[in-house]
């Protein structure tokens, strides 16, 4: 948990989730007096819910706990929200200042996933699988997450939602990205998963419109 040395002082409350992990992981973030929650659901969306629920802030601030995403980029992504007037910002990763942090095929599968989500969505998205996001905690009552069980699909659906939603302000702002520490959980089925889910999104985008002009 080398991301726990780093800390901002001006960050209220740190909740990690324990999604089965099989390392002290627990253990060492109580050591920083960080919320350990445990969610026996495996899944990055099923995590990420169950962090959302215990949240006591107005401002949250989502990132996966690798150490890629630096969190001094935390207060870029605040101002952003203050500056620009947002409800929701993305932390977006291109272009890579540290050429190495990720490998060259997630980069190419990554462009090809945001270029389709702003293509079939027509949003201005440039980093649709960014793990860094921030927004006003008020905006979950706006909109509803549906594929919290398939897995990295959580990241990008609450992203699309936010950037169509009327009532959302949204924005990217650039942030520096590492290499990550220890072995990634994303799999090769995953990229085909996350496709699935964006037409699926689409689709039910595309069925809505067309109930709404019936």
């Amino acid at each position: 948990m080398k991301i726990l040395t780093s800390i901002p002082s001006f960050v209220d409350e740190v909740i990690i989730i324990d999604n089965g992990s099989t390392d002290n992981t627990a253990g060492v973030a109580r050591q920083y007096r960080a919320i350990v929650i445990s969610e026996k659901k495996k899944g990055y969306g099923y995590a990420c819910q169950a962090g959302l629920a215990k949240a006591g802030g107005d401002i949250v601030v989502l990132l996966d706990g690798d150490n890629s995403y630096p969190l001094f980029e935390i207060e870029n992504l605040f101002l952003y929200l203050k500056r620009e007037h947002c409800d929701f910002v993305v932390g977006c990763r291109y272009p890579l200042i540290n050429k190495n942090a990720q490998v060259f095929v997630n980069k190419i599968a990554n462009y090809f996933i945001s270029w389709l989500i702003r293509t079939l969505f027509m949003v201005n998205i440039r980093d649709s699988q960014s793990g860094m996001i921030a927004f006003n905690k008020d905006i979950l009552n706006k909109i509803k997450i549906r594929n919290t069980s398939m897995n990295f699909c959580f990241c990008q659906e609450i992203k699309i939602k936010a950037f169509l939603h009327s009532d959302i302000n949204y924005g990217e702002v650039h942030i520096s990205y590492l290499p990550r520490v220890g072995e990634t959980k994303f799999r090769k089925i995953d990229t085909v998963i996350i496709l699935y889910s964006t037409l699926s999104q689409w689709l039910e985008m595309i069925q809505g419109k067309e109930k709404i002009n019936r």
